[in-house]
């Protein structure tokens, strides 16, 4: 998964590289300024959006069952940077929605990982937040720290005959920075990582129409670290349309729940990692 990951960034910045040495010419021949950043912060953004799950539960080092693949989904965005009160105050939210299969690998009761491979379904609801303060370094460059908020939720129909559905969810709350640079008129790139803790994370588990039967119960997981990293560009086609490319990965982990009281079950320690890549219009005010 790194390695995907780190292809991908290497993708996305090649690409940008490239799109500005092709382009350089004399639109190119100057420097972007502090509005162009101040620009790309006010605006509404829809996106089109693939998000790659990548979620493994285990026991110390063996693996009971994991689920990778692809979902698709549309992310809704909105920012603002302005002197409200704080010169440069700079406050974020966003939306995002994906639905799709996954591939499961798991194993049979008394069996081994692996024995048992199927598709199941996936739905993810991410909301983030932010605000924090813009710091003009140069002209063309500026760095926020911001303070960031959120919450995440996982609805994982495992299907079959001894299928259920698990409902995942958990907040984070950490802190982070972004970084901006307009290389060029129009044009403005930017990278942001966060470091903070998930809290109040649980699965919820619900008995399905002709699948295992259990007993619906809700486990309380353990917390933990969060990393989160992303890169985009901006690019303002006209002052109110702006085209825009992202690409954010986050990692994270469940730890191991009590065992229940009702049916002496738990939830084993799992990671999750996700990439998410986001494509579309931006409406600048």
């Amino acid at each position: 998964m790194k390695k995907h990951l780190a292809l991908l960034l290497a993708t996305g910045f090649a690409c940008v590289g490239t799109l500005s040495t092709a382009m350089a010419g004399d639109d190119f021949a100057l420097r972007g300024t502090r509005s162009d950043i101040v620009k790309a912060n006010n605006q509404v953004t829809l996106d089109l959006s693939g998000a790659y799950l990548d979620y493994l539960e285990s026991s110390g080092s063996t693996p009971l069952d994991s689920e990778r693949g692809w979902q698709p989904g549309l992310s809704l965005s909105g920012s603002m940077m302005g002197d409200l009160g704080l010169s440069n105050l700079y406050l974020y939210g966003s939306l995002s929605w994906n639905k799709g299969n996954s591939d499961y690998v798991g194993s049979f009761i008394g069996g081994n990982y692996g024995d048992l491979r199927q598709r199941d379904n996936a739905e993810i609801y991410n909301e983030d937040f932010r605000i924090g303060k813009g710091f003009e370094v140069s002209d063309a460059f500026m760095l926020t720290p911001y303070l960031g908020l959120g919450a995440r939720q996982w609805r994982r129909d495992v299907t079959g005959a001894g299928g259920y559905r698990e409902d995942y969810s958990h907040g984070y709350v950490g802190g982070g920075l972004l970084a901006q640079y307009s290389p060029a008129p129009g044009w403005v790139l930017g990278v942001n990582g966060l470091i903070g803790s998930t809290f109040a994370a649980s699965m919820k588990t619900t008995a399905t129409a002709g699948g295992a039967a259990i007993t619906p119960q809700t486990y309380k997981l353990g917390n933990s670290a969060i990393y989160m990293v992303g890169a985009s560009v901006d690019r303002a086609i006209t002052d109110t349309i702006h085209a825009n490319v992202s690409v954010d990965y986050t990692n994270f982990n469940y730890g191991r729940s009590a065992v229940s009281s009702i049916d002496s079950t738990f939830e084993p320690d799992s990671r999750t990692s996700t990439v998410a890549l986001k494509v579309g219009l931006g409406f600048a005010f």
